[in-house]
């Protein structure tokens, strides 16, 4: 089996020629587009193991660096050595993966062969991997835990909030009048549920609109080479004012979502207006 993988391997090697002042080695480098994960699939966040495999069919001893990119930054780098005559060796670097598009690859750089006049750099027929393209996404059962974790927790303050509010209105009719009393509970009991009824459903909004800001900032990211290349000036128009607008509209929740949840902010807010109210009639009673 071991002596089949070599023939394969110098089966499909490349010819080079030499360089000025390198040794011309063939049948040495990468095997074309040899990469390969610890896991797969895998998601954003997730740390991984990348490898690729190097082959040795030459007749000389090399020993060099390899380097591991991603969308053409190094990740990673590490070292080989392999004997003369059909060797292999496994490579590999650890690598955290972030969300979006990703092109991984790897090459060989700094290698030496042990040749006629000593150890002197060489000039391989393949020092580059093929391209390994992904798109890594959010792990789905992560999200789902902890939007249902959020839901729970918003429930939660709900619930407490309403338990607070019913304690406070009923401590409070003790010492209304009856007839008073029955209008003035239901009222408050309303606008106490309407208030953080609102309040909920402003930060479920807000978060929805975070997530959307998140992922205009991924796209922007992954897609900016691809705008610029295509010359697309409609998306990227599209792009720029659908960012700004998300940011005015989180904004805008933002202070809805406060002013419905904090009740010194909401009640404060009514009463003054009541107050402004009361106010501008007593005057216009006073000036007929």
């Amino acid at each position: 089996m071991y002596k089949l993988l070599i023939i394969f391997l110098l089966s499909i090697a490349g010819v080079s020629f030499a360089q000025a002042g390198e040794l011309p080695i063939k049948n040495a480098g990468f095997v074309p587009a040899n990469i390969w994960y610890s896991k797969d699939p895998f998601f954003a966040g997730e740390t991984v193991r990348v490898y690729t495999i190097i082959f040795n069919g030459s007749t000389y001893d090399l020993a060099g660096g390899v380097e591991f990119l991603d969308n053409g930054a190094v990740i990673g780098k590490t070292k080989f050595s392999l004997s003369a005559g059909g060797r292999v060796q496994d490579v590999w670097v650890d690598w955290k993966a972030s969300q979006g598009s990703h092109t991984i690859t790897a090459r060989l750089v700094n290698v030496v062969g042990d040749g006629p006049n000593g150890k002197q750099a060489v000039s391989l027929g393949n020092i580059e991997t093929g391209k390994s393209t992904r798109v890594v996404d959010l792990d789905p059962t992560v999200i789902e835990s902890q939007s249902k974790a959020q839901e729970q927790k918003i429930a939660d303050a709900k619930n407490k909030a309403l338990g607070k509010a019913g304690d406070a209105i009923s401590t409070a009719t003790e010492y209304i009048p009856a007839p008073i009393k029955e209008n003035v509970s239901i009222g408050a009991n309303v606008l106490e549920k309407f208030r953080v009824g609102e309040g909920y459903q402003f930060q479920i909004a807000k978060e929805n609109k975070a997530n959307d800001i998140a992922v205009l900032k991924a796209s922007t990211t992954t897609s900016a080479s691809i705008l610029q290349k295509s010359g697309n000036v409609f998306a990227s128009v599209s792009n720029a004012t659908e960012k700004p607008f998300a940011y005015v509209m989180l904004a805008l929740l933002t202070v809805l979502q406060y002013f419905f949840q904090w009740q010194i902010i909401f009640y404060g807010v009514i009463l003054y207006a009541l107050y402004r109210a009361i106010k501008w009639v007593a005057k216009k009673i006073q000036n007929r």
